[in-house]
């Protein structure tokens, strides 16, 4: 894939964010993160990404979708995507139904895409519940569990369950966030066969608040990606960390 293929896609991507307004949607979140690190595992030990992620509220549900592109040494630019879709049971049903700490259910749908390896995408496709767990303390808490069926696992399904969240806090006066995601994933979630775990924590420091810019819009800091049975492939284990920098908008 050309460089001109993935300016196409940031394009495209920060257009249909951008563009959306109230008539369509309760609400809108993007931001663009650059990435740099090392001691990653299969292929390019060192790797730069740009990520573009985007979010929105709208009647009966949401959606989230995010494009990781990916310079490496070893086969070129990798483009990776994850677009999810939820079915809210608090909107549909137009109640404010919770359970404990359980504030909604939503059915969830969800695919995830990439150009690599060269002669077969990786692609796989999610269907499931989420949990709402919203409270004071955190901007978003979220508990996905979700059937998963890879292409090249023939035959065979997987289970995922997937915790994401965002906590802000404050230290002397410094705003910081700490999001993030992680992936638990069953065996037969791949065609390598091994039970995987791959959790992508980040800690962010708000640099636009601190000089006096505007606040909870520019971030800096680092995320780490901890790997466990990378690809499902036993013993390959992944500690890699990177700085980052993101803006929100």
């Amino acid at each position: 894939m050309n460089s001109k293929c993935c300016r196409s896609i940031i394009v495209l991507s920060l257009a249909w964010g951008g563009s959306q307004n109230s008539y369509a949607f309760d609400w809108v979140a993007n931001n663009l993160q650059l990435l740099y690190g090392g001691n990653f595992k299969l292929g390019a030990e060192r790797r730069g990404t740009l990520t573009v992620e985007h979010s929105d509220g709208w009647k009966y549900g949401s959606n989230f979708f995010f494009a990781d592109i990916i310079e490496r040494g070893d086969m070129g630019t990798e483009v990776y995507s994850e677009v999810y879709s939820y079915l809210s049971l608090n909107k549909i049903t137009e109640a404010d139904t919770h359970w404990g700490l359980i504030q909604d259910v939503s059915l969830v749908a969800g695919l995830n895409i990439g150009n690599k390896p060269e002669r077969e995408h990786y692609k796989a496709y999610l269907v499931g519940i989420s949990f709402n767990l919203a409270n004071p303390w955190f901007n978003y808490l979220q508990f996905d569990i979700t059937a998963l069926k890879d292409d090249n696992a023939a035959g065979r399904y997987g289970i995922q369950f997937t915790p994401v969240w965002s906590f802000p806090f404050t230290l002397a006066n410094v705003h910081f966030k700490f999001r993030g995601f992680t992936d638990f994933k069953t065996a037969n979630s791949a065609p390598n066969g091994s039970f995987q775990i791959l959790a992508q924590p980040q800690l962010l420091m708000d640099v636009g608040d601190l000089v006096g810019w505007q606040k909870d819009r520019f971030y800096v800091g680092t995320e780490a990606v901890l790997w466990h049975n990378k690809f499902g492939i036993a013993g390959v284990d992944e500690t890699a960390i990177q700085a980052m920098a993101i803006t929100f908008f």
